[in-house]
C-alpha cells in the first residue's frame, strides 16, 4: 500500500522556465547515457555512492535515473510541485532552491549510510524538497490523497496541500526507518526525507526575506485556491 498526493490547483500566471528546462535536461540525460552505456555502468559512473563519495557524483546523480518509469514519475511529481513554487520563487532562486534540495538529501542519506556501496540516483531528492517548499508556501491548495493498493486505488480523500504533502512525507520517513532497520537500501528514501526538510527550511527562510505586500500577494492567491 502506497499513498500519493495529486494537486488540483493547477493555476499558473507564467511558464515555469527552469522546471520545463529540467525536465528537458533529465530527459536528455537519460536518452544520451542509456543509448551507449547499460544501466549498471551509468549508476556506478554518475550515482552518489556514501562509500566513496565524490562532489561531481553529488551533483550528476541528481540528472541520472535507472529507467523511463523512474523519469517520469520523477518529471511528474517536479511539474505537479514545481510550477507554483517557481512562480513564487522566481526562476533563478528557484533554480538554486532546487540544487540545494538535491544536495542535502544526499547529505541526509550519505549520513546514514557511510559505508553503502549503493549507488543513489535520480531527483528524488530535489523533487521532495520542491514539495517541501508547497507545502509551506501554498499550505491550503487543493489536494486529493489518493490512497493505493499495489496499481488499484482504493480511496481517494479531498483534502489541502498540507494534509496530503504532509501525509506523504510521514509515509517517506516510516519507509526510510524500515529500510534502515532492514538493510535494503533498494530505495533512497533518507534522500526523500532531507530533500523535503532543505525544502522546508529554504521556504520559511525565503517567508521571512518576502517584504510584507508580497507575503499579502501569496496568502491572497493561496486561499483563492478554496473557491
Amino acid at each position: 500500500m502506497f499513498i500519493l498526493p495529486i494537486n488540483r490547483d493547477s493555476d499558473s500566471i507564467r511558464t515555469p522556465w527552469i522546471v520545463v528546462l529540467l525536465m528537458a535536461v533529465n530527459t536528455a540525460v537519460l536518452l544520451l547515457i542509456y543509448a551507449t552505456q547499460s544501466s549498471k555502468t551509468v549508476a556506478l559512473q554518475y550515482g552518489f555512492i556514501p562509500a566513496s563519495p565524490h562532489w561531481r557524483t553529488l551533483i550528476s546523480s541528481l540528472f541520472v535515473h535507472a529507467g523511463i518509469l523512474h523519469l517520469l514519475g520523477n518529471m511528474w511529481f517536479l511539474w505537479m510541485f514545481g510550477h507554483k513554487v517557481e512562480e513564487a520563487l522566481g526562476s533563478w532562486l528557484f533554480a538554486a532552491a532546487y540544487l540545494l534540495c538535491g544536495l542535502g538529501g544526499n547529505a541526509l542519506h550519505y549520513t546514514l549510510n557511510l559505508h553503502s556501496p549503493i549507488p543513489c540516483i535520480g531527483a528524488s531528492g530535489a523533487i521532495s524538497g520542491v514539495a517541501g517548499m508547497y507545502f509551506i508556501l501554498f499550505p491550503r491548495s487543493d489536494f486529493d490523497l489518493d490512497i493505493y493498493l499495489g496499481w488499484w486505488r482504493i480511496k481517494t480523500i479531498a483534502t489541502y496541500a498540507r494534509v496530503a504533502i504532509g501525509t506523504w512525507f510521514a509515509e517517506q520517513a516510516v519507509l526510510a526507518l524500515l529500510t534502515q532497520a532492514l538493510h535494503t537500501l533498494w530505495i533512497a528514501f533518507w534522500a526523500h526525507v532531507g530533500g523535503f526538510i532543505t525544502g522546508v527550511v529554504l521556504a520559511l527562510f525565503s517567508s521571512f526575506l518576502t517584504s510584507d505586500d508580497d507575503r499579502i500577494w501569496l496568502s491572497a492567491k493561496d486561499l483563492r485556491s478554496d473557491d
